[in-house]
């Protein structure tokens, strides 16, 4: 396997090297900021990714995580993988070398990666190759086998659906008939994702199964087999309770010899409770990892939270271990029967955050562990420019009662921890968004230059972003023709919708919504049923009662509008009225 690796890996250098000189004769010259985040192919490292967590949602980890999922689901054991369009794309190439006119329309829309200038190659001697890596996309619970979805990664548009096999496909999110999206359409009678404009279908391959205006006679009996009629498809991988995507469609095979990010051993730990959220978020990659690098935040985004003004301390952070692989860092010295706080960053998405509290006492009886720990698994995902989707996976091993899951001592059902969740991910919002305005257009290299960072507690972040500028080349490499600086202004309702970034993607929410809408519903029948009977009434003591009735079920249908179904939709979030 590793002579595999290996040969696979010179090849792909040669290949992109020759590309690099050519373009760099030519006298192409990219901005660093954006440069190099493609140039040149990384070693095919099989080092798994340990974990990558929204400290910034240590809020995930107090009464956020009080509530989670069944260990059992993040278990590694239960992967899956498939090569999903590798056969179809290796034809495509077949053809390709071959001359053939019947090129995969969508393969040709593969943007060459973009070019570092003779300074930048001298300075980042070992580039992060963002395509060739497995990115987390979705949680598996929270898909929906009977529908596509729609989802981002890199900048390109994609679509996730579960064939007849019960393996999740991914395509490009266009049909290569005439590009109308794949995911507006339907999985069909036969398992196949069929386009809603003229009802071409795929198969998990990509490949066109049914073609219905092509005559069953003549030429246009084999169109379908016409390379140019398949879908792109993109390798997916289950794994640790998540749906894995690989976005090198130009080299699919590189994936068999490198591994998702794993998660720590806790997460399988029957002793440890977990729980998932997924949020889209209206700020990009960089930001969203640096927020996740960062504990001395929470104490003031998330203030009566997960955290308290008053408790706020100096943090005296180290890091160890920094390479294009990641790094390594948490607190030092700290004073005996105080928190500890290790973190672990695994790039380009996991970022991991174990926070070790001192038991402050055991149960009676049924005991407990002498430390108390956290862990916050973060996978900040760079869905396009300006956008990201956090995916966060905590762990505890305390409290495992107040967790959501199957088990018949864990009454809490998951979409109540989201709401907690929810108001972290709420305090960060328009911080995050306003900070990055004023970063829109500084390099990596110029962070240090603009910010100002004397203490210790910054070191992680820095870590981060000396990392971005080292071996990232600035930031996730997107397609050329993406704009990279949308600089879009969001109202306070766009950047703060619950519905939309979360409970949309989220099927506990989702079902939590619709069913608090019917609640809804039944209470507002119920009064004006009441309100009839009680003027049919033929004494004043039923009319009073039914009319009593009909005000107390009015009551109960707003406060169930009001209060509990906005907690899916929107919460306006001001710091300044959180005393």
């Amino acid at each position: 396997m590793q002579a595999c690796s290996a040969a696979f890996q010179g090849a792909s250098v040669v290949s992109h090297t020759a590309r690099h000189l050519s373009a760099s004769a030519e006298g192409t010259q990219i901005d660093l900021l954006k440069s190099g985040s493609a140039v040149g192919t990384q070693k095919l490292q099989r080092a798994p990714l340990l974990a990558r967590t929204i400290f910034a949602d240590l809020s995930s980890a107090f009464p956020a995580s009080l509530n989670a999922a069944p260990a059992s689901v993040f278990v590694a054991s239960s992967e899956k993988a498939t090569a999903s369009g590798t056969s179809c794309s290796l034809r495509r190439r077949r053809e390709e070398r071959k001359g053939s006119a019947g090129i995969c329309h969508a393969a040709a829309t593969l943007e060459s990666p973009r070019i570092a200038s003779d300074e930048d190659r001298q300075e980042h001697n070992e580039l992060f190759n963002w395509k060739q890596q497995w990115y987390p996309v979705s949680l598996l619970e929270d898909l929906d086998p009977s529908a596509p979805t729609p989802i981002q990664l890199l900048g390109r548009p994609l679509v996730l659906w579960k064939d007849s096999k019960g393996k999740w496909i991914c395509l490009e999110d266009k049909c290569p008939h005439r590009l109308a999206p794949l995911s507006e359409g339907r999985i069909d009678e036969s398992g196949f994702l069929q386009c809603s404009y003229h009802g071409w279908s795929f198969d998990g391959d990509g490949k066109c199964a049914v073609i219905p205006q092509a005559a069953s006679s003549g030429p246009e009996a084999a169109a379908n087999r016409n390379s140019r009629a398949c879908a792109v498809a993109l390798p997916t991988r289950e794994f640790q309770g998540l749906l894995w995507v690989w976005p090198d469609t130009a080299n699919p095979e590189a994936s068999f010899f490198k591994e998702p990010a794993s998660l720590p051993p806790a997460f399988s730990d029957p002793a440890y409770a977990t729980v998932g959220i997924q949020r889209d978020l209206p700020y990009a990659y960089d930001t969203l990892t640096e927020n996740v690098a960062d504990p001395s935040h929470i104490d003031f985004a998330h203030h009566k939270v997960t955290g308290r003004r008053d408790r706020a301390r100096p943090l005296n952070l180290r890091v160890e271990e920094a390479s294009m692989n990641g790094f390594k860092g948490g607190t030092q010295n700290d004073p005996p029967g105080k928190p500890r706080f290790f973190s672990e960053f695994h790039p380009p998405c996991l970022f991991v955050n174990r926070i070790e509290i001192p038991a402050p006492f055991k149960p009676p009886v049924i005991g407990g562990p002498d430390v108390w720990e956290i862990y916050i698994a973060s996978y900040n995902i760079p869905s396009a420019p300006g956008k990201s989707r956090s995916i966060v996976i905590s762990a505890r091993n305390f409290f495992q009662f107040l967790s959501p899951g199957g088990n018949w001592w864990q009454p809490v059902p998951r979409w109540y921890e989201h709401i907690t969740s929810n108001k972290v991910y709420d305090g960060d919002m328009l911080v995050l968004q306003g900070q990055e305005k004023y970063l829109s257009g500084i390099s990596a290299k110029d962070y240090g230059r603009v910010t100002y960072t004397p203490t210790s507690a910054d070191r992680l972040v820095l870590a981060f972003r000396k990392w971005l500028h080292k071996h990232g080349g600035g930031g996730p490499e997107f397609p050329e023709g993406v704009p990279l600086e949308p600089n879009v202004e969001r109202s306070r309702r766009e950047m703060l919708d619950r519905l939309h970034q979360h409970t949309e993607v989220c099927s506990s929410c989702r079902g939590a919504l619709t069913g608090l809408k019917r609640l809804r519903y039944g209470l507002m029948a119920s009064a004006a049923l009441s309100l009839l009977l009680s003027s049919v009434a033929g004494t004043l003591p039923l009319r009073l009662a039914f009319t009593t009735g009909s005000l107390l079920a009015l009551g109960m249908a707003a406060f169930v509008y009001f209060k509990l179904e906005q907690e899916f939709i929107f919460r306006d979030y001001v710091h300044a009225h959180i005393e």
